[in-house]
């Protein structure tokens, strides 16, 4: 009996010694409303020691106590990393904060990654925030991705300055961009648009490869690019006004003025006004051509916001853009011959509109409706050619989803809307089109746990020429566990060309326009559709307790229907035709973000494209398009103690691109035939920025800084107006060294 109560009291002296060496606790985040929510998954480890743990399903964690070290690190992919002390308490309650998130009256240590991966997106998302933006000559959204592997952007031609982006080695057409869920580039101003975003109005970007979600329509097939824009309700910015100017040595001078007015706690606005202009008539390789057009822009937004705090939230706002442009040859004014002129004026309307309402007492479940109009005009010569386009635009998207049987099982359904009137001249000869496009969707989610996550959607959509089509798409997303996660994604996406804008470097040349005719619809051109198919592999893990991420990812993209822009088979024409499994394109990346030493950002990352199409009956490399690629981004800050702290920053961007093919000009004369191949080459850019206080900021930079240029951009560019002459085979930057500098206030 004594025995008994002896190992009795021993047993209960253990417990409570093991108890005592228990420490236990939970990690949370904060929502859009305020709400703590449990943070699944969170790592928690001993200072100094390979001792750690993770949080289950409701946040809560529990870690044994240790002689090796007093300093626990809580950290989580996309939030900050926290340290707490652990003295004489057992019991913690740590909740953490997005990286996403710019701070404003807290004390911070370290800093926040400005570009990271989605970790708990089913898609394979990287989020470009801000900060990430202002590593560069961020001017406007065709400007923002030079420190991101996935997206190449390059300019169109030697004339106009218009730039083009691709993503998975496919034309940026093949991607949806979306202004926070609403169709915003696309139609006729799939090129121009690129250039009506400017950076300092984005708050972030949201880049995803690979199919998109059928409840944002059947457009997207090699990924989608979300614009997320400045708030009129944003807690994070505690100053209402922001001011940033910009010029370089081309003479391009910018003045941006982002003002947020609260009315009250219900409704807030916002006001972005933009204005730019360039007029210096440069000609760095002396032929007789402008590097780059001259232009002015002007550009507003104003957007307004209401939170009823009660289920109810309302958006509404509206764009208005008047961009001109003026190129050519450098004696436009003179009455020298020969001359060539090139000019763009470009007017845009946006209007859109979004309510929704969130039932309070019954989570997951809510419905809201999209809209959106939007009014383009453009007016455009090339020398002797002469286009003209306008597009009215009416989306609307009504959405309802709910959980059922239990919260593992969510439903969503729509219907949507679309409608486009295309009104389009090329040299008098006129395209015209309407297209009505009513469709409805349907898309389950299957989460049983905080491993394993599945959407599959379908949607149908009914077009006034092509008939009735349908999407299929799956994603899945399975972590095995807390650091690695496995993406997979298939589906099919649809979409109908417009041939001219976006192939519209071809103006700038001598070729003819040629196009076999399919049907009496529009161009005569039937509608593109492909499948893809991608892998995502991320690994999630701390170096040194700091975030880091190694990824691989493939993507094969079929299409099933393509319009080929043939301008291989003669060099005086450019021919267009509707052509079935034409296509096809591969990608594989890998890409590392790690910080090897604190406050120094690493990013490095190689992507392989086989992009092929199909001339003739033979199969050709997709030309202008690198076959390889890498990029290095290094970026450095000096520490600070609290955000009122001054700060350096030291930005290194640089690129490779390995050779490009170029179409064929065989049949020239001799002396107006271009390579068959581009060299390979390298693009540095740097960035120097100086913080002096949470208010003001001073940055200079230079872009291209080894000068290298595409020497010869234009063939014949002493006979514009002759059959030889084409400025379209661009393969490089076409101006050189560019030095730029620029300041920030907040006020």
């Amino acid at each position: 009996m004594n025995r008994k109560i002896f190992l009795l009291l021993i047993t209960l002296l253990s417990a409570r010694i093991y108890a005592q060496d228990l420490i236990s606790g939970s990690v949370k985040e904060k929502d859009e409303k305020g709400n703590l929510k449990p943070l699944i998954g969170a790592n928690i480890i001993w200072q100094g020691t390979s001792k750690g743990t993770t949080t289950d399903n409701n946040g809560v964690f529990e870690i044994s106590a240790t002689g090796e070290s007093n300093t626990l690190i809580i950290s989580f992919i996309g939030y900050k990393t926290e340290k707490i002390v652990i003295t004489s308490q057992r019991k913690i309650e740590v909740v953490l904060e997005s990286e996403s998130r710019e701070l404003s009256d807290v004390e911070v240590v370290g800093h926040q990654n400005s570009s990271f991966q989605d970790y708990k997106g089913i898609e394979n998302t990287t989020i470009i925030t801000k900060k990430e933006l202002q590593k560069a000559a961020c001017c406007t959204l065709a400007e923002s991705f030079e420190t991101n592997p996935s997206i190449d952007v390059s300019f169109t031609d030697a004339i106009t300055g218009a730039r083009q982006i691709e993503m998975l080695g496919l034309a940026g057409i093949y991607s949806q961009t979306s202004m926070e869920a609403l169709p915003y580039i696309r139609g006729l101003m799939s090129n121009a648009g690129l250039f009506f975003v400017p950076g300092t109005w984005i708050h972030a970007i949201n880049v995803s490869k690979g199919i998109g979600s059928v409840s944002n329509g059947f457009e997207s097939i090699t990924g989608q690019i979300d614009i997320d824009m400045q708030k009129p309700f944003n807690n994070e910015e505690d100053k209402p006004g922001f001011v940033n100017i910009y010029g370089d040595n081309e003479e391009r001078f910018e003045g941006n003025f982002n003002y947020r007015y609260k009315v009250n706690d219900n409704l807030s606005s916002v006001t972005l006004l933009h204005a730019s202009s360039r007029q210096h008539r440069k000609d760095i390789n002396s032929d007789a051509f402008m590097d780059m057009p001259t232009f002015n822009t002007f550009n507003i937004m104003q957007r307004w916001q209401y939170l009823s705090f009660k289920g109810w939230e309302s958006q509404f706002g509206f764009q208005i853009v008047n961009d001109k442009k003026e190129g050519g040859t450098t004696n436009l004014e003179s009455g020298i011959s020969p001359v060539y002129k090139f000019g763009s004026t470009n007017k845009f309307f946006n209007l859109y509109g979004k309510t929704g309402y969130v039932f309070p007492d019954e989570e997951g479940k809510s419905f809201g409706l999209q809209w959106s109009y939007n009014n383009y005009n453009n007016s455009s010569h090339f020398g002797n050619k002469f286009y003209s386009g306008y597009e009215k635009n009416l989306y609307l998207n009504f959405i309802f989803q709910t959980h059922f049987w239990n919260e593992a099982h969510l439903f969503r359904g729509g219907v949507s809307f679309v409608y486009d009137d295309f009104r389009e001249s090329f040299n008098a000869i006129n395209y015209n089109r309407i297209e009505r496009i009513p469709g409805a969707f349907v898309e389950y989610t299957y989460k049983p746990d905080a491993e394993l996550s599945v959407v599959a959607g379908f949607r149908a959509d009914n077009h006034n020429q092509f008939g009735t089509f349908f999407t299929p798409r799956i994603h899945i997303r399975y972590s095995p566990s807390e650091d690695w996660v496995l993406r997979l994604a298939a589906g099919r996406g649809y979409r109908t060309s417009n041939i001219f804008v976006e192939y519209s470097s071809s103006f700038a040349s001598s070729r003819s326009v040629n196009i076999i005719r399919s049907n009496n619809f529009g161009y005569g051109l039937n509608m593109e559709s492909a499948w893809n198919y991608g892998l995502n592999v991320t690994y999630y893990f701390l170096y040194d307790y700091r975030d880091a991420t190694l990824s691989f990812d493939i993507y094969r993209t079929n299409f099933d229907r393509v319009t080929i822009a043939d301008i291989d088979s003669d060099p005086r024409k450019v021919i267009f035709s509707s052509v079935n499994n034409g296509a096809h394109s591969t990608s594989f990346q890998a890409e590392l973000n790690i910080e090897p030493v604190q406050f120094l950002t690493t990013r490095i990352a190689y992507r392989f494209i086989d992009a092929q199409q199909l001339i003739n009956g033979l199969w050709k490399e997709k030309p202008f398009s690198a076959k390889h690629r890498a990029l290095f981004n290094l970026a450095f800050s000096s520490q600070k103690e609290s955000i009122d702290d001054p700060q350096m920053l030291y930005d290194l961007t640089v690129q490779w691109f390995g050779s490009k093919r170029i179409p064929s000009t065989e049949t020239n004369p001799v002396g107006l035939r271009a390579k068959s191949n581009s060299p390979s080459f390298f693009l540095v850019n740097a960035q120097f920025t100086r913080s002096f206080s949470g208010l003001f900021d001073l940055y200079i930079g230079i872009e291209n800084l080894f000068d290298f240029r595409q020497t010869d951009p234009i063939i014949d560019p002493g006979d514009p107006n002759g059959q030889f002459f084409d400025a379209s085979l661009i393969w490089g930057p076409i101006s050189g060294r560019m030095v730029y500098a620029g300041l920030r206030y907040r006020i």
